[in-house]
């Protein structure tokens, strides 16, 4: 297996996949420029092929690549777009982020976990150019360097805790918030001027978000 075939084996499964529709070819390219075997720890580069989630430590996973696609689909990513993901683990998400926001784009990347924080500092250091990576909570988003364009959340939330008006304050007007919960559903909440437009994706499963606002 090769990234190629990964990527082939996304493009293939995501008819039926959450929303069972083609992937965006634009997506797909920018995962075929990202090697998911530069983001995994030695003792895990075996499976990095595999369409499925991988732990990298800490009880976190680099997410299953279908996933990501699904992410990065939904998102609609556009060049010049600000972003924020949060939960952001080993930096894969925020690599193949990073190429859809070219040129003129950027992405914040936080991780609450040290190791991983310094971990993605080592993967990510081809995507340099526009990825900015902190080491914090940001379950609470980064308020400092709003606002974003889009926002994501790499790891699961607890309904009953998260608050997501914290980071839709954080959102620019048509800006999109994705967030999953840990066993459950997944929603895309479009921010338009003086209305919310939500939509549910359902049956995901992520490890859980660390944090204040988790």
């Amino acid at each position: 297996m090769s990234n190629k075939n990964l990527v082939d084996l996304i493009r293939t499964r995501s008819v039926y996949y959450l929303e069972k529709k083609p992937r965006d070819e634009r997506v797909l390219e920018a995962m075929s420029r990202v090697d998911r075997k530069d983001f995994l720890p030695e003792l895990s580069k075996n499976f990095a092929y595999k369409d499925s989630p991988i732990p990298i430590g800490f009880n976190q996973t680099c997410s299953q690549p279908s996933m990501v696609a699904f992410y990065m689909d939904i998102l609609n990513i556009k060049p010049g777009n600000k972003i924020l993901e949060i939960g952001s683990g080993c930096g894969y998400a925020s690599a193949v982020a990073s190429l859809l926001c070219r040129p003129g784009g950027e992405v914040y990347a936080v991780e609450i976990v040290k190791e991983l924080a310094e971990l993605s500092r080592t993967n990510l250091s081809p995507y340099m150019e526009n990825i900015a990576i902190f080491e914090k909570d940001g379950s609470v988003g980064l308020k400092k360097h709003s606002p974003y364009d889009r926002i994501f959340l790499s790891a699961g939330v607890n309904l009953s805790r998260f608050n997501e008006n914290i980071l839709l304050e954080q959102l620019n007007v048509d800006g999109i918030l994705v967030y999953p919960e840990c066993y459950g559903n997944l929603f895309k909440i479009t921010k338009r001027k003086g209305r919310l437009e939500k939509e549910t994706f359902y049956g995901v499963s992520f490890v859980p978000l660390k944090g204040e606002n988790a």
